[in-house]
């Protein structure tokens, strides 16, 4: 077993992180709903397929995280740093987005309903396929690429809501 994987297809919901470096390390298939790692640096780490719900990133930075698949309802991303994050297909239904970078992001096909992206940088970010059902998009930044990505009704709301870049 590489080092890195301790943590794969684990129960982690009662695990403090506060000493451990979570840089790099492998947690997909892992259950981490509800766990608290505000304010850490977690890039190059890969959460595909976690469960992630409720759990708090906020102030976190995720630079290059995979995130494919994981569900992420109810989780606190608030100005996070998701800088060139996959995050297709995640479900993040209800979660709190407020001041997030998703510079380069690619959420296709992720569900996006009820989240709240105020403030939020989606410079380059991919929509293709994505869900936006009461999605809260005020003072949004965006790019044309970004819009292009986006279809339906979301389009329209970006449009008045955002600022384009």
């Amino acid at each position: 077993m590489n080092a890195s994987d301790i943590f794969r297809k684990r129960d982690l919901t009662k695990v403090n992180f506060d000493y451990e470096d979570l840089v790099g390390r492998n947690f997909s298939d892992s259950n981490m709903s509800g766990v608290n790692l505000k304010n850490r640096d977690i890039h190059n780490a890969n959460l595909s397929c976690a469960d992630l719900r409720g759990a708090d990133l906020s102030d976190s930075i995720l630079f290059y995280v995979k995130l494919r698949g994981a569900d992420m309802r109810d989780a606190n991303l608030s100005n996070a740093k998701l800088w060139d994050a996959e995050m297709y297909g995640v479900d993040l239904r209800g979660a709190d987005m407020n001041g997030a970078d998703l510079f380069y992001t690619d959420l296709r096909n992720a569900d996006l309903s009820n989240v709240n992206m105020s403030g939020v940088n989606l410079r380059h970010t991919n929509f293709e396929g994505a869900v936006f059902t009461s999605s809260d998009f005020t003072n949004a930044n965006y790019d044309v690429h970004t819009l292009d990505t986006i279809s339906g009704h979301a389009k329209p709301i970006l449009k008045k809501k955002g600022r384009l870049w």
